[in-house]
């Protein structure tokens, strides 16, 4: 067969009715009435008789008529019938068991979340949302990627920043400050201000956050101070915490080594500085009306209203 020949044929076929339409006309005809139909569907009679007469000058043929007992098939619309109940009848099969968890599979929330939030401060703390929740799972992927939540198997974000985030939901949880920290032996040692210019200051990769703590303090920064870089946050603290140089760190990163005296702040009477990034919960708004989401939220809510600001 010619490809012109061919092409004329598929010209031939008629297009497809209003798939509404036909769903409409399957409940109906499969109920025996207008009034149960628009029940089931969840619309006036009204409604459904419209849809009905579209469907009839879509098809060009009359799929009911009304008798003495009410509705009856006419021949079009009893084949229309037969062919769409088997349809109908896989589509919701699929939609029940697609929506159905298998038996035995448990709800998972997937999260996102900086390495360096999720090992100083997200997981020590999650034995408790565990044990609160015995029936979740959790699944937790430590990376700085921006993450597509359409497209990637991943439910919500913690993510650090300005924002905003668009064609998210966005849920700020909480700002962040630097703080100087130091291991104990070292801080034990820093009278002023102006002793931390003979120490090895430690950084990430806020590179103004020390020449601005300085500034807040009117102390001059010289050139000539030693500075270590470590971009990753949680690096950060642990070359603190054995003592390699004076750190300005983020406080919600810090907390567990300050309560446990790994760490001591380092003029702790100097005011902190805002980082200017917040901390906040990002996902697809239909995500969040997930159940085990939903728990997740309110844990992390509690959970981040029990760390007070320096």
């Amino acid at each position: 067969m010619s490809g012109s020949r061919a092409l004329r044929m598929a010209d031939k076929t008629p297009p497809l009715p209003s798939l509404h339409a036909l769903h409409v006309f399957e409940v109906a005809a499969r109920l025996g009435s207008f009034t149960r139909a628009g029940v089931e569907l969840n619309v006036t009679q009204t409604a459904v008789s419209h849809q009905i007469k579209q469907l009839e000058g879509e098809l060009g043929v009359l799929l009911f008529r009304r008798t003495g007992r009410g509705l009856e098939l006419t021949r079009d619309g009893q084949a229309w019938l037969t062919e769409l109940s088997a349809i109908f009848t896989r589509l919701r099969e699929a939609n029940r068991k697609l929506r159905q968890r298998l038996k035995g599979e448990r709800p998972v929330v997937s999260l996102t979340t900086l390495p360096s939030f999720g090992a100083r401060w997200l997981v020590p703390r999650l034995g408790g949302f565990l044990a609160k929740h015995p029936e979740l799972d959790l699944r937790i992927s430590a990376s700085e990627a921006i993450v597509d939540f359409a497209r990637e198997p991943i439910d919500v974000g913690i993510r650090f920043g300005p924002g905003p985030y668009p064609g998210l939901l966005a849920e700020k949880l909480l700002d962040d400050f630097f703080v100087a920290v130091a291991a104990p032996s070292k801080a034990a040692r820093l009278k002023k201000p102006a002793d931390l210019l003979r120490q090895t200051l430690l950084f990430d990769d806020h590179e103004d956050a020390w020449p601005r703590w300085f500034a807040a303090l009117r102390v001059t920064a010289p050139a000539i101070t030693r500075y270590h870089q470590l971009t990753d946050s949680s690096l950060l603290v642990e070359a603190a915490v054995r003592g390699q140089g004076v750190a300005l760190a983020r406080w919600s990163l810090v907390q567990d080594e300050l309560s446990a005296g790994r760490l001591l702040r380092v003029f702790p009477q100097a005011a902190p500085l805002a980082v200017g990034h917040a901390y906040s919960l990002v996902g697809l708004r239909e995500t969040f009306r997930r159940p085990e989401i939903a728990a997740f939220r309110d844990w992390l809510r509690r959970e981040i209203s029990a760390l007070a600001p320096p």
